[in-house]
């Protein structure tokens, strides 16, 4: 008799969940996150570098200049050409997100080099890659 209740209570719990698996999800909407239109365009940058040496001080950009190539863009920048370079410690450039490559030149210091940077892919858009860069003297 007990062996046919279990036997009895499998079937019942077997049936429920084979019609559980059944259900459509019609009338369940997923939720998409939408990306907010874009009324005035942004240009957002690529990459950032903080300059510091290798005891980690800051260095400002005034003596400094960053090269940035990729597929659709070449730019160079000179720290002494950006508003208030002397407390200024970082470089920023490139757009869209495509691989980037970078040369950091600063006087007294070796050059580093930097291939293949991605700024970071969000739903919308990308969001600047930021790196800390620490420069040896030479």
């Amino acid at each position: 008799m007990e062996s046919q209740v279990n036997h009895s209570i499998t079937i019942v719990l077997s049936a429920l969940l084979l019609l559980s698996c059944g259900e459509s999800s019609e009338g369940v909407e997923e939720k998409v996150a939408e990306c907010p239109a874009v009324i005035n365009p942004v240009i957002i940058p690529a990459v950032r570098f903080n300059l510091f040496d290798e005891d980690k001080v800051p260095l400002n950009v005034c003596d400094a200049i960053i090269t940035i190539e990729n597929t659709e863009n070449h730019q160079t920048i000179y720290g002494s050409a950006l508003d208030n370079c002397e407390d200024s410690y970082s470089f920023e450039g490139g757009y869209n997100i495509v691989s980037h490559n970078v040369l950091i030149e600063k006087a007294g210091f070796i050059n580093q080099e930097f291939d293949s940077l991605l700024p970071i892919a969000t739903h919308c858009s990308y969001q600047t890659l930021e790196t800390d860069v620490y420069l040896h003297k030479d």
